[in-house]
């Protein structure tokens, strides 16, 4: 598994009633799984590789996107189907916040939060393909404004 990942932060103060906070968390996250086996023995601590050990076989299937394996060969045991574990998600998590104070103690918050994600069942690490896919993924934006006002008795 590779991974990287950052949380950035960036603080703007324009004046003592106006400022800009802006954070961003990107992540990629890849991997690529290989060397599939099983117990040997049940409460052991020894495994039997598919495709090297008791004649096993392994074969990944395109049309299915699955591994099947046939733990011993021409032996009793029953084939085994599963997915292609590996992996490639990218994510960006972001908001920034601007904060004005229009009057001493009464403040306005303009916030903007974005997110996007993908996946893909690969387990390459790329970082430049990786970042195109994350900036191309669809975007799910949320604007809220917050008002507070100081009343003086």
């Amino acid at each position: 598994q590779t991974e990287l990942s950052a949380g950035i932060r960036l603080n703007w103060t324009y004046s003592p009633t106006l400022s800009l906070q802006v954070y961003a968390q990107p992540l990629i996250s890849a991997g690529s799984y290989d060397q599939f086996r099983e117990l040997a023995q049940p409460r052991s601590n020894s495994y039997n590789e598919y495709g090297k050990d008791n004649n096993s076989t392994i074969t990944y299937v395109d049309s299915l996107h699955a591994y099947q394996v046939d733990p011993d060969g021409a032996g009793p045991a029953q084939m085994l189907t599963f997915g292609k574990p590996d992996f490639n998600f990218k994510s960006l998590r972001g908001n920034a916040v601007l904060r004005w104070e229009y009057m001493p103690g009464s403040t306005l918050f303009f916030v903007w939060t974005q997110s996007r994600s993908d996946y893909e069942d690969v387990g390459d690490f790329n970082f430049g393909q990786s970042m195109r896919r994350m900036w191309d993924a669809p975007a799910e934006n949320i604007f809220m404004i917050k008002a507070t006002y100081w009343w003086t008795p």
